[in-house]
């Protein structure tokens, strides 16, 4: 384990003002969405390809791209970021009891 304590006793993990968000942090919703446009296409794709209907082929891009997001953000919110635990999230987030 690391010590997280400076000489002077203090915790440098720990700052009085809003933490900024890392730039991962910041795109990682574009990253979903443009998973799911991509789903999206593909199945659109496969539609336009198979029947020769342009609605039909938004249609299917429509719903895949609403599948594919929801499934994504249903699936982020069952996983646990490694080495966390729930109280530790909590403190993180001000949610300290």
């Amino acid at each position: 384990m690391t010590d997280h304590h400076r000489p002077d006793g203090q915790d440098h993990r720990r700052t009085d003002g809003p933490v900024q968000p890392t730039r991962r942090q910041q795109l990682k919703p574009f990253e979903y969405l443009a998973f799911a446009a991509v789903a999206g296409v593909f199945a659109g794709l496969v539609v336009l390809l198979s029947v020769r209907d342009v609605v039909l082929a938004l249609v299917a891009f429509g719903v895949a791209f609403i599948f594919t997001l929801l499934l994504t953000a249903t699936l982020m919110l069952a996983i646990k970021p490694k080495g966390r635990s729930a109280a530790d999230l909590d403190k993180r987030e001000g949610f300290e009891p």
